[in-house]
C-alpha cells in the first residue's frame, strides 16, 4: 500500500482550514486530501517543470481516492503577537498550530490506489522535494514508502458510523469525475443566468426591452473558460482568485466525513517548553446561528462541564479527571478532601457590539492547573449541541495563564474577566451560600434593615474571598459597594433577569436572590473572580472596571 510519510522538523504544523479565518484558532488536522494534492502540484510547478503535464495528471488521478491516516500524538498550541496595520495601528494575531514530536511521523496512505512504477517514482521525486507543508513555517521531511498492515486511526466514514471512542472530522476532498461533470454543467448554467440578468438590467436602465437580450457567444465562452474543465485544473486555481470570485469552496472539491479515534498519548515533554506550573485557563470563542444570552450563563456552564467530563471519561475508561468533575476517586467532592475551589470553573463572557447581551466567549479556569492529559481534553472540545436545536461551535483561542488573555480592550480580543485591576464589577449575580443574619428588630426599621443587609452582604463576600486560597489575603482589605445591575448591549440589566439556579446537582444556596457588587482592592488583583453559589458555572462573576 502506497504511503506518504511526513516529519515536522520544527515540531509544529500550521494550516488554516478552508472557510476559516486565521484568528479563529482552528487548525486543519489531519491535513485534507485537497491540501495534499495541491502541495504535490505546487512542488511540480516550482521544481519539476520538465515533467509532462499528462504524467502529473495521471498521478493526481491515481491519488484522488480518499486517503486514510495514522496520526502522531499531538497537542494544540499558539503564539500571539502584534502586526502593524494601516495608520500605524497594531493588530493582535493568534498563530495557532499543532505541536508534534519531530521524530514522529504522519502517515497518509491510499488503500484503493494502484499506481504504476513510473507514478511511484514520480511521487517519490515530488515528496522528497517538499520543504514545507501547510504554511511556510511548517518545515517537513517527506518520503514515499510501501507499507503493509498499517493500522489507521483516521479513516473515511462508512456504514459503521461513529464509535464511542471516535469523533467526526470534516476534511476538504475531491469530487469524482462524474460528480464534477454534473457540477460544472449546473455551475455554467447558474453563471449564465446571472450574467443574463445583469445584461437585462442594463437594458432596462437604458429604457430598452429586456425580452430580446441574449448572451453573445463571446460571453458564453468567457463563462465556460472561467470554470475549470476538470479536477486537475481546479487544483491549480489560486486561492486568492477563488475567494475573489466568491466560491464558497474550491471548484471540484467536496466536504468528506472522516472518523478519528481518540488517543491517550500526548507529545513527549522533551519537545515542550518547560514551565514552572500547569496552565490554568482555556479560552474559547463561541460561534453559532443563535448565541445564548449571558443571563443564561449557568445553563451553558453546566453543559460545558458535561461535555468535558464526557470527553475525559471516554479517554480514561470511564474515570473522569477530577479537575473537570470536582470529585475525588471515591466520588466525594474535593472540598471534603480539604481542597476548595481548585477545580474547573466554567465561565461565560459577553463582549462585542455585534452580539449585545449574547455569550461570545467561554473559558474553563482551574486554579489547580490543567495537566497534559487535561489539556488534550480541552483541545478536543469543538462544540456543544443543544436540545434547543441551536448548536454552538467552540473555537479554542489558547490555553495559558490569565495574563495571556487579560485586559480591558475587548476590541483586540482581551478579556476583562482575566484582567489585572484594583476595581472589579459584578457581571453576573452573586447568590449567597448562607442566610442573611438580620434580627427581627432590624427588620422593623427601613434604615436599620438597609444597614443590616449591607453588613451581612459584606460578611458573605469576605467569607467567599477567604474560601479561595489565592484571594484569602485580600478578604479583610476589600471595599464593598452594592450594585443593582450590569450593562448588556448598552441596556441596564437587573440581577432578577438572570437565571440563578442550576438545573441539576447540589450546592449550598440560601435563597434565589442575586446581588451585585463593586469590589475595590488595595492593590491590583488578577482575575477571574467568581463568588457564591454556582460560581463554578458562571454565577457571581466579576470583570475589571475599564480604564478610560
Amino acid at each position: 500500500m502506497l504511503a506518504l510519510e511526513l516529519k515536522f522538523l520544527t515540531g509544529k504544523y500550521h494550516a488554516t482550514p478552508w472557510g476559516r479565518q486565521v484568528n479563529e484558532g482552528a487548525v486543519e488536522w489531519p491535513p485534507s486530501p485537497w491540501r495534499i494534492l495541491r502541495t504535490l502540484i505546487a512542488t511540480w510547478y516550482h521544481k519539476f517543470p520538465d515533467v509532462p503535464e499528462a504524467e502529473m495528471q495521471a498521478l493526481i488521478d491515481t491519488l484522488s481516492s480518499p486517503p486514510s491516516y495514522q496520526l502522531p500524538p499531538t497537542l494544540d498550541g499558539h503564539t500571539r503577537h502584534y502586526m502593524p496595520a494601516a495608520g500605524d495601528a497594531k493588530t493582535k494575531i493568534f498563530d495557532t498550530f499543532v505541536t508534534v514530536n519531530p521524530k514522529d511521523r504522519l502517515i497518509i496512505c491510499w488503500p484503493k490506489a494502484n499506481p504504476s512504477p513510473e507514478q511511484v517514482s514520480l511521487f517519490k521525486q515530488l515528496a522528497r522535494s517538499i520543504n514545507y507543508f501547510g504554511r511556510a513555517e511548517s518545515w517537513v521531511e517527506a518520503d514515499v514508502t510501501e507499507v503493509a498492515n498499517l493500522i489507521c486511526d483516521t479513516v473515511p466514514l462508512d456504514e459503521n458510523g461513529v464509535a464511542e471512542d471516535q469523533e467526526l472530522v470534516r476534511l476538504l476532498g475531491l469530487t469524482d469525475s462524474n460528480s464534477f461533470g454534473r457540477w460544472r454543467e449546473a455551475a455554467t448554467q447558474a453563471l449564465a443566468l446571472q450574467r443574463l440578468k445583469e445584461e437585462q438590467g442594463k437594458a432596462i436602465a437604458k429604457g430598452k426591452s429586456a425580452d430580446k437580450i441574449k448572451l453573445t457567444p463571446k460571453m458564453i465562452s468567457a463563462i465556460e473558460s472561467s470554470i475549470p474543465q476538470a479536477t486537475f485544473e481546479a487544483l491549480q486555481c489560486d486561492t486568492s482568485e477563488l475567494r475573489k470570485a466568491g466560491w464558497n469552496r474550491p471548484p471540484g472539491s467536496e466536504w468528506a466525513s472522516y472518523v478519528r479515534t481518540w488517543k491517550k498519548t500526548s507529545v513527549s515533554k522533551r519537545y515542550i517548553k518547560p514551565t514552572n506550573s500547569f496552565p490554568t485557563v482555556a479560552r474559547y470563542a463561541v460561534a453559532g446561528t443563535v448565541l445564548p444570552r449571558l443571563t443564561d450563563a449557568v445553563l451553558l456552564g453546566e453543559r460545558l462541564r458535561c461535555y468535558l467530563m464526557g470527553i475525559s471519561g471516554k479517554r480514561n475508561d470511564g474515570q473522569c479527571s477530577a479537575v473537570f468533575s470536582g470529585k475525588a476517586n471515591d466520588g466525594n467532592p474535593l472540598a471534603e478532601h480539604g481542597t476548595r475551589h481548585g477545580h474547573a470553573h466554567f465561565l461565560c463572557e459577553s463582549y462585542g457590539p455585534n452580539n449585545p447581551g449574547r455569550i461570545t466567549h467561554v473559558m474553563v479556569y482551574a486554579p489547580a492547573g490543567f495537566n497534559f492529559e487535561d489539556q488534550s481534553v480541552l483541545t478536543s472540545l469543538r462544540g456543544i449541541y443543544g436540545s434547543d436545536g441551536h448548536d454552538l461551535q467552540l473555537i479554542l483561542l489558547g490555553i495559558g495563564m490569565p495574563w495571556d488573555f487579560g485586559g480591558t480592550n475587548v476590541k483586540i480580543g482581551q478579556s476583562p474577566t482575566l484582567a489585572e485591576s484594583c476595581v472589579w464589577l459584578s457581571r453576573t449575580p452573586m447568590v449567597p451560600t448562607d442566610h442573611l443574619r438580620i434580627r427581627k428588630s432590624e427588620r422593623r426599621d427601613p434604615e436599620s434593615y438597609a444597614a443590616a443587609t449591607k453588613r451581612e452582604l459584606d460578611r458573605l463576600v469576605r467569607r467567599e474571598l477567604a474560601r479561595r486560597s489565592w484571594l484569602a489575603h485580600l478578604a479583610d482589605q476589600v471595599q464593598i459597594e452594592a450594585l443593582d445591575h450590569t450593562v448588556l448591549g448598552g441596556i441596564e440589566t437587573k440581577w432578577l433577569k438572570f437565571r440563578r439556579q442550576r438545573t441539576k446537582g447540589g450546592g449550598e444556596c440560601s435563597s434565589n436572590n442575586g446581588f451585585g457588587f463593586r469590589l475595590t482592592f488595595a492593590k491590583p488583583v488578577i482575575g477571574p473572580i467568581a463568588l457564591g453559589y454556582g460560581s463554578h458555572y458562571g454565577l457571581g462573576l466579576f470583570e475589571a472596571e475599564p480604564k478610560y
